[in-house]
């Protein structure tokens, strides 16, 4: 927990802070797709962060609600979604509030866990009979890890405790108790600029050679939002309750 209050305040994850706009556009996309899922509006979302989900889901009708361990993060959260986030750890989730939610999301989330398999099981318990949970996570069967070999920007050791492929997922996701399982390619709205400072750190080359460029790319294309897919993948899974 120490860890990630660092990285949320002068580390990593004050980036995450600072790249609000781009999240919130990444959430506005990602709800056309949960919507067109989910029966019922409302939501818990696992390791919310600053609860910029949180926003787009109030926004769009749903009653949503967070959970965060990072209390610097949750600090970071606007007034009216900081009172609907709970500080816990989704390695302990609370399973409390079992099927008191028809959807829950975990985005960028179980591969931080340290027993996946419980991590969904216990994110299962919380949906109501039929709920939906949709998660994303990195994908080992990208094209980009084979490309980028080890300086994928996924593998991060003291951060990532398990990766999967999309048939990893699947099993992992049966394990759990799921069903009707979809598992698709996972897009962000990114700028250049911010994904050169995402990868700088596993890919030092790429980003000088960026940095290098950078002089004769105008400041609107590299300022300009794009939806892309950097190597992860989205799972819609019903609770099979």
């Amino acid at each position: 927990m120490e860890y990630a209050d660092q990285e949320y305040a002068e580390g990593l994850y004050e980036e995450y802070v600072q790249a609000r706009d781009l999240k919130y556009l990444t959430f506005c996309k990602r709800m056309a797709s949960i919507e067109s899922r989910s029966q019922g509006t409302r939501v818990v979302d696992i390791g919310c962060a600053c609860g910029y989900f949180i926003e787009v889901a109030l926004e769009h009708g749903f009653d949503a609600y967070g959970i965060e361990f990072s209390s610097v993060a949750i600090a970071s959260a606007s007034e009216q979604v900081r009172s609907r986030i709970i500080q816990q750890d989704v390695n302990q989730l609370d399973t409390k509030h079992r099927h008191s939610f028809d959807l829950v999301t975990a985005f960028d989330v179980i591969e931080h866990t340290l027993e996946p398999i419980k991590f969904l099981v216990n994110s299962r318990s919380l949906l109501k009979s039929r709920g939906l949970l949709v998660i994303t996570t990195p994908d080992v069967g990208h094209f980009l890890r084979r490309v980028m070999r080890n300086g994928w920007p996924m593998l991060q050791p003291f951060q990532h405790t398990v990766l999967f492929s999309s048939g990893s997922l699947r099993a992992a996701l049966e394990r759990g108790g799921y069903t009707d399982i979809e598992i698709l390619p996972a897009k962000k709205v990114l700028t250049p600029d911010y994904l050169v400072t995402q990868i700088e750190q596993y890919n030092p080359f790429i980003a000088r050679a960026y940095n290098a460029l950078s002089g004769v790319l105008p400041a609107k294309l590299r300022q300009l939002p794009v939806s892309i897919n950097i190597g992860e993948i989205m799972a819609f899974a019903r609770s099979g309750d």
